[in-house]
């Protein structure tokens, strides 16, 4: 085992917390097994561990590899500080880019290393929507891509990862190409990714994502359903039941 991981599995379990475990794991259900960390120790923890240990000792793709290595782990508190190395380190510093790095990533859903919503969504709003943020339209559109995965997990990365650019119209056209695509999967999450990020571009395009429902609405579930209208009037809610319901 690599002795940074080594070392950050046993500083980890050493703030394990029983009853945050039980939480987590019965939150989440069927996903990664928790340690039982708050957020913001494991934030504190890895950087303390980076500036002292790896910062000035590893190049830039020892760094990346570490990073993905950590995702690879099976407890959800690693794959989180792999997923901090990524958002809070190796971005913004410019050390990953391109299509190179994304293709690695799409490892990390076809080989189950990100199988549940917690940490597919964790990936999707921190990585994946700052590379969108820092190299635009060339990435955001090989991410849209992937709406065709049949991974479920990577496919609903194709939607999640936009839920911060929701305000950005350059991007509609791929956003609603992929709710036309994943509304039709009978998967829950994949039917949940269209109902939340309908739900944020409401917020800006409400016409948008009412073309959306009338082209899709017998593919909707209730659960969607409600998330994707839950920014609209009383009477708009109304009639997009109703016909939900006819």
């Amino acid at each position: 085992m690599n002795k940074h991981i080594k070392h950050l599995k046993s500083s980890l379990d050493k703030k394990s917390d029983k009853n945050l475990k039980n939480w987590w794991e019965n939150y989440v259900k069927n996903g990664a097994p928790f340690r039982g960390v708050k957020m913001g120790v494991i934030r504190s923890l890895f950087h303390k561990y980076h500036k002292q240990n790896i910062e000035n000792n590893m190049d830039n793709n020892e760094q990346i590899q570490l990073a993905l290595a950590l995702i690879r782990e099976d407890y959800a508190e690693e794959k989180l500080v792999g997923i901090l190395f990524l958002d809070e380190i190796l971005i913004p510093s410019g050390q990953i880019q391109g299509e190179y790095v994304l293709a690695r990533f799409e490892k990390l859903f076809s080989d189950g290393f990100i199988y549940d919503w917690n940490i597919c969504d964790w990936f999707c709003v921190k990585v994946l929507s700052s590379l969108i943020k820092r190299e635009g339209k060339q990435i955001a559109k090989y991410i849209s891509q992937w709406r065709e995965a049949d991974n479920l997990w990577q496919a609903r990365a194709s939607l999640v990862s936009f839920v911060y650019h929701a305000n950005n119209s350059s991007y509609y056209p791929m956003i609603k190409e992929s709710c036309n695509v994943l509304i039709k999967r009978e998967e829950r999450f994949a039917k949940t990714a269209v109902g939340w990020i309908m739900r944020e571009v409401s917020k800006y395009n409400k016409e948008l994502v009412k073309k959306i429902l009338d082209k899709n609405i017998i593919y909707f579930s209730t659960e969607s359903l409600k998330n994707a209208t839950k920014k609209f009037n009383n009477q708009e809610q109304l009639y997009f039941i109703k016909m939900f319901k006819t």
